[in-house]
């Protein structure tokens, strides 16, 4: 009877070591993030480490056409070189330096270390440019001697057009009139039926200052907005 009890003992001991040992291991193991269940909407593989070293290579080509930011400012060219055409990007502090001597139909060489550009494209950031004996070199912009202060404005009208993103899938600024209105992505998704063409909107923001350097395709007034007002409703942003 004795011997019976005990070997019942050590069974549910055995039994309440396993278990405990289990949960243990559970509360301990990280957690293993969820697959997105839509396809191809798979969490992206991340991109270089900021540490990481990276090959600068050489490019050479013939200039085809520049490339522009959603401010319209000049922030890369297209090259035609022997492996097809490639999106060279940047800074757009040195715009007035490149685009006077990268134009079109130009043949130059380029350093610089493959990249995406954020609209996903494959590009190239250039590390320097050498065209007609000229080289320009990636160098930090000066700093200016007075900051350009930030100037606020107060400004109404009538959505003329709105700007979309380069895959025309997304709204990435309004036009009102000569000024280029700029907010955070997630308003135009949240308004985005209230901010349509023929739509009276009045707003307040801060001016993009021009800073040195920079050409732009076109020149608009942008104003990052800091309140907009549309269809009686006033929203901060």
């Amino acid at each position: 009877m004795n011997n019976t009890v005990l070997n019942q003992g050590k069974k549910i001991a055995a039994i309440v070591f396993l278990m405990t040992a289990a949960v243990v291991n559970a509360q301990v193991q990280p957690p293993v993030p969820p697959k997105d269940p839509r396809p191809g909407m798979e969490r992206p593989e991340p991109g270089p480490r900021p540490d990481e070293v990276r090959e600068i290579t050489t490019l050479s080509g013939t200039v085809s056409k520049m490339s522009t930011n959603d401010d319209f400012v000049y922030d890369g060219f297209y090259l035609n070189s022997s492996g097809g055409q490639v999106l060279v990007k940047f800074p757009p502090h040195l715009g007035s330096q490149i685009t006077a001597l990268a134009k079109q139909g130009s043949q130059i060489s380029i350093k610089g270390m493959a990249d995406v550009a954020p609209n996903g494209e494959k590009s190239f950031r250039m590390n320097s440019i050498t065209a007609n004996g000229k080289t320009i070199e990636d160098t930090p912009p000066a700093v200016p001697q007075t900051p350009p202060q930030e100037v606020s404005v107060t400004e109404s009208g009538t959505i003329t057009d709105l700007q979309k993103n380069k895959e025309g899938d997304g709204v990435v600024g309004i036009f009102v009139d000569n000024t280029l209105l700029k907010m955070p992505p997630h308003i135009y998704q949240q308004l985005g039926q209230a901010l349509v063409k023929g739509t009276k909107i009045s707003f307040t923001g801060f001016k993009k200052p021009d800073n040195s350097g920079e050409v732009a395709e076109r020149k608009f007034n942008i104003v990052r907005a800091r309140t907009i007002s549309v269809n009686g409703k006033e929203y901060a942003l």
